[in-house]
């Protein structure tokens, strides 16, 4: 499947106010586009570009922005930076780019907000997938530093982030926790917002060779994962269930010992183990259930002991395999024979991955 993504970009300059920005704008009939202050000092402005679509009609729009900027004489310097949001979900199946972005500008025009049309946002498995990958590859020959300024490699703007948390993170939530908040690398803030991926990391540039081939980097980086690493499906899960969950010496520890046993233990065992009544083994239980989830404990009733209904102290019996299996439905990564490539150049095209080498190369003189 392929996808079309959305991105959103802030452009951060210097030397010229506001005032004199908007009405250039206004001018050259530029639409779509606000011109905010950015609350850094010497940065004087920050343009922020309407949703485009990944077509030929955003790179034209952007280019009348920089162009615009360009004639006034803006300018940029080491507090500024370039911040891309990707789209946090595709375009709907239905929905063209370049109609996308036509009317994103008219509508960011006409209402002052952002313009949406999206399918469903991407799963966290998605996002973690893109997370580690930018950050594996951050520092390394080749790697994200390589490509922009050292004054970007630690900069406090866009603290880079760490491999290990991330990879402890399974929802967006805990993803979002992974990060330094705001300023980082890779800002989860927005997701909920404006659903969109923060990439905080390139230097301030009103180039539009420089921002295009950013963004068009991003989505690659996005609709890799999305289209060579993950997949829908149903999946098998073993867990592991602990040893002991519980302080030992209390009776629900007991208990727990008994039960997670090849055999288990009956009602009426754990009763003359432990003291307890029939009704507080049967709480014990639900509390083993809420500690290790409810397909790790295993009920075999009185009739399937071949028991009669009423003789359940003796023949009911409660287990706790050692492991045991759940099935999960949504998007995992594919296994390791069939799974795309993780580097962060997978899938870029011969002339953008040289386009970026020449820029590589210029950075280290």
């Amino acid at each position: 499947m392929t996808y079309h993504l959305t991105s959103g970009i802030e452009i951060e300059t210097t030397g010229v106010p506001i005032p004199r920005i908007q009405n250039e704008f206004d001018v050259r009939g530029i639409k779509g586009c606000k011109v905010v202050p950015d609350g850094t000092p010497t940065v004087d402005a920050e343009i922020v570009t309407p949703v485009y679509g990944d077509c030929q009609v955003a790179y034209e729009h952007l280019k009348s922005v920089c162009d615009a900027l360009e004639y006034l004489g803006c300018r940029v310097n080491s507090r500024c930076g370039l911040h891309v949001h990707i789209g946090n979900a595709p375009l709907s199946d239905d929905t063209h780019p370049a109609r996308f972005t036509g009317d994103s500008i008219a509508h960011s025009e006409r209402t002052g907000r952002f313009y949406s049309n999206h399918g469903d946002a991407f799963d966290a498995v998605v996002v973690k997938d893109i997370m580690t990958r930018y950050t594996r590859q951050q520092a390394t020959f080749n790697g994200i530093n390589s490509m922009l300024p050292s004054s970007r490699h630690n900069n406090r703007m866009c603290y880079p982030l760490d491999v290990a948390r991330i990879e402890n993170a399974n929802t967006i939530s805990e993803l979002a926790s992974a990060t330094h908040g705001k300023f980082s690398s890779i800002n989860l803030e927005p997701w909920a917002r404006h659903g969109t991926i923060e990439f905080r990391q390139h230097s301030g540039t009103i180039e539009v060779d420089k921002i295009w081939n950013w963004v068009m980097f991003l989505n690659n980086l996005v609709k890799h994962t999305l289209e060579n690493r993950v997949t829908s499906g149903t999946r098998t899960i073993v867990t592991d269930t602990p040893e002991q969950p519980f302080r030992r010496g209390a009776r629900v520890g007991v208990q727990y010992s008994m039960m997670r046993s090849d055999n288990g233990a009956t009602t009426q065992e754990i009763m003359d183990a432990t003291g307890c009544s029939e009704q507080r083994v049967r709480a014990a239980v639900s509390e083993i259930r809420n500690r290790i989830g409810d397909a790790g404990v295993i009920t075999s009733t009185q009739q399937a002991n071949g028991a009669r209904y009423g003789d359940g102290t003796n023949h009911t019996a409660y287990r706790v395999p050692f492991t045991f299996e759940t099935q999960s439905s949504g998007v995992t990564l594919l296994p390791d024979n069939s799974i795309g490539n993780a580097s962060i150049w997978a899938g870029i095209s011969d002339d953008m991955f040289a386009w970026w080498q020449d820029r590589i190369q210029t950075l280290a003189q």
